[in-house]
């Protein structure tokens, strides 16, 4: 059984294949990365729009995809996504629908609160070991998952401003820490322990009757 992990592109493609196999050892994650985030369909029952490959421009249609395919049945869906500058809450609900119409049987979403950036400065020990140089001080005076720009954040504090996020993926993937009671990330421990859940959810024997139930940042569905 594999978790499908869908993330918006490159970066978090990086950080993913370096942290995953290192906090849930023993399980099979595949990582596919987008074009950026893309936007809901208004018509979420149609095909794609033509060249709009973000990771929400193509959640319905790859949903419908996975719940159709036999190869899909015992495996999960790992949905990670920035907030951004949206309201997480809202941006929830609109995903909440599109997990509950069209998603396979184990379907997980989680949303880094602002940007995945904030899972590498909610983590104090990887910063400094990923970047010897960085400044401690001003990561130290970081509001864990405020909307502040995080990715200009980080590279305010590594002393990187060229936004290279997939050599900080690279750099963080192998040191953030897999124990989320050492994050001050809020958003990093929902994820934690989504994946948690549906990891465990993977490995379980069916139920008889079709169950639903939803928890913070997520929803998962059961089915025969």
């Amino acid at each position: 059984m594999k978790v499908h992990v869908l993330v918006e592109g490159p970066s978090e493609r990086a950080f993913f294949d370096r942290w995953l196999p290192r906090a849930f050892a023993g399980h099979q994650f595949i990582t596919h990365p987008h074009q950026g985030k893309g936007t809901l369909p208004k018509d979420h029952k149609a095909p794609p729009l033509p060249r709009r490959f973000g990771l929400l421009d193509l959640l319905p249609a790859t949903l419908r995809a996975y719940s159709a395919s036999p190869e899909m049945t015992d495996d999960g869906v790992l949905v990670v996504l920035d907030a951004d500058d949206e309201d997480p809450g809202d941006l929830e609900k609109r995903i909440g629908k599109i997990v509950t119409a069209y998603a396979p049987a184990r379907t997980m979403v989680r949303l880094a609160v602002e940007e995945t950036e904030a899972y590498y400065l909610g983590d104090l020990r990887a910063l400094k070991a990923a970047f010897p140089e960085a400044d401690m001080g001003a990561a130290k005076a970081y509001v864990a998952d405020s909307i502040v720009g995080t990715a200009e954040k980080f590279g305010e504090v590594v002393g990187d401003d060229g936004l290279r996020k997939v050599l900080w993926a690279e750099a963080m993937g192998p040191r953030v820490t897999t124990d989320p009671a050492r994050s001050r990330s809020p958003s990093f421990r929902a994820l934690h322990s989504g994946i948690r859940e549906l990891v465990a959810a993977t490995r379980a024997p069916k139920p008889a009757r079709k169950k639903h139930w939803k928890t913070r940042h997520s929803s998962i569905r059961k089915k025969k």
